[in-house]
């Protein structure tokens, strides 16, 4: 378990009042709901996603970190002109980070982000330098910039938001000013990304990282950012990969004293020390009534006994715990019962205990426990996703040449209808910036410039030591 390990959110959880200010802002900016955790949520591989998806669209492919997902949001207070950095968990939990400074851009580092809004995964990272375990805040999308949204944009504009106009400047700041810097909760790195077909590198690459990684996701290239599930958005894992995070019960075995009165209460008692069945519990959705009782109540509740709430929640199946892991587990002096752990299901059906998740208030819903073992049972290898590249290269280039027509035909058009319109340059296209407004709200199907076999669309700026 030690070893499947994430970081605690670092920074300090906000206050109520500023907490419902920044869900205020981010609701503005992205206009999402207020109450809900505005990132994306990937479905699980399915055999069909490779026909139906990989081979029809247009895909950027990365490795899947195996850490803790957080957006990074940067605002200034408009009262007193200082920058803050927050970071917001899944269960839309918002915790300030101090000290950082974000720059707007590498000629101006004073100039600082305003409203940006970043999507990364924060992980615990071997430095190869110096061979100490630090946290890593990896980059992989762009909800917003500067206030304004770029969720409707499609995913190279957003990248390349992330990538050139959040990432670069930090980096840059980091290189001229290391010791103002040195003491910052964390450091930043930019994901590796490609097209589908080159995929066997991403999985070379995994190889060599610095950090614990199970997966692939995959990103479409056409979509716009999706707030809660994207059914495009998919997370690929090995089948012995492939986790489920579960409530979990300890049921402790009941101890009959012969020896006292059958009239004595303490007769029959709850044995403690003994090792006790480990029960899994699915979520079945809904809000826990009991979620914000105090201990007090709890007891008062229950008898003169707290006891954890399992409201909305059946038992799926069993956990298997050694005697060694037992005795483990009572020498942390730690309490379990009632705790969200990552399970997974060995060749000999058994679940077993990766990690505890107390970053999460519920375990996975039914629904998303039966389409994780669907994705189980209809598993993809990685070798039929490397079989698969030279048929997705071919219908890649074809879908290229299509859009790339699609475009001079309307450039054609435009020119005929225009005889003084000036056409811009492919390249220049690819990284101008949109201005926000409703003419922007159009579908992204202007085709991005080829992109040469042997580079990656974007690639990491390199490992921050």
């Amino acid at each position: 378990m030690a070893d499947r390990g994430v970081p605690n959110i670092p920074g300090k959880r906000c206050a109520p009042d500023v907490e419902t200010y920044l869900k205020q802002q981010v609701t503005m900016i992205l206009r999402t709901r207020y109450n809900s955790f505005p990132g994306s949520q990937p479905v699980s591989f399915t055999r069909e996603h490779l026909h139906k998806n990989l081979l029809e669209r247009d895909y950027l492919v990365c490795e899947k970190s195996d850490g803790l997902r957080v957006l990074l949001f940067v605002l200034i207070n408009p009262d007193t002109n200082e920058e803050g950095t927050f970071l917001i968990s899944r269960e839309n939990e918002y915790y300030h980070v101090p000290d950082f400074h974000f720059p707007r851009s590498i000629k101006d580092f004073d100039k600082s982000h305003n409203g940006t809004i970043i999507d990364g995964e924060l992980v615990y990272s071997l430095n190869p330098i110096t061979k100490i375990k630090e946290v890593r805040y990896l980059i992989f999308d762009c909800l917003s910039m500067d206030m304004q949204s770029v969720m409707h944009k499609n995913l190279y504009k957003r990248l390349y938001h992330a990538q050139q106009e959040f990432h670069l400047p930090y980096n840059e700041l980091r290189r001229k000013f290391p010791d103002a810097c040195k003491n910052w909760s964390f450091k930043l790195d930019f994901k590796n990304m490609t097209q589908p077909f080159k995929i066997h590198k991403i999985f070379n690459e995994m190889k060599n990282l610095t950090y614990v990684s199970d997966g692939l996701i995959l990103t479409s290239c056409d979509s716009p950012y999706i707030p809660g599930t994207d059914p495009t958005l998919l997370k690929w894992k090995p089948a012995e990969e492939n986790t489920i995070d579960f409530k979990i019960g300890l049921e402790f075995p009941k101890v009959l004293d012969d020896s006292l009165p059958k009239h004595d209460p303490n007769r029959e008692y709850t044995d403690y020390d003994s090792k006790p069945k480990f029960k899994l519990y699915v979520w079945k959705g809904g809000d826990d009534p009991f979620k914000n009782e105090s201990i007090e109540n709890n007891i008062k509740r229950n008898g003169g006994e707290y006891k954890n709430s399992f409201v909305n929640y059946d038992i799926y199946d069993d956990l298997f715990v050694s005697d060694k892991q037992w005795e483990e587990m009572k020498k942390s002096g730690e309490s379990f019962n009632g705790r969200i752990g990552e399970c997974r299901q060995t060749n000999d059906e058994v679940w077993e205990l990766l990690r505890f998740r107390d970053d999460k208030l519920n375990g996975n819903h039914i629904n998303v426990v039966l389409k994780i073992l669907k994705s189980i049972e209809d598993s993809v290898t990685r070798d039929e996703l490397i079989e698969l590249e030279s048929k997705m290269k071919e219908n890649w280039e074809i879908r290229e040449k299509n859009k790339q027509r699609h475009y001079q035909q309307q450039q054609q058009q435009q020119s005929h209808h225009n005889p003084n319109h000036h056409s811009i340059p492919t390249n220049k296209r690819k990284i101008e910036d949109e201005n926000h407004d409703e003419n922007h709200k159009r579908s992204n199907n202007e085709a991005p410039p080829p992109v040469e076999d042997e580079d990656d669309v974007y690639h990491s700026d390199g490992f921050e030591a």
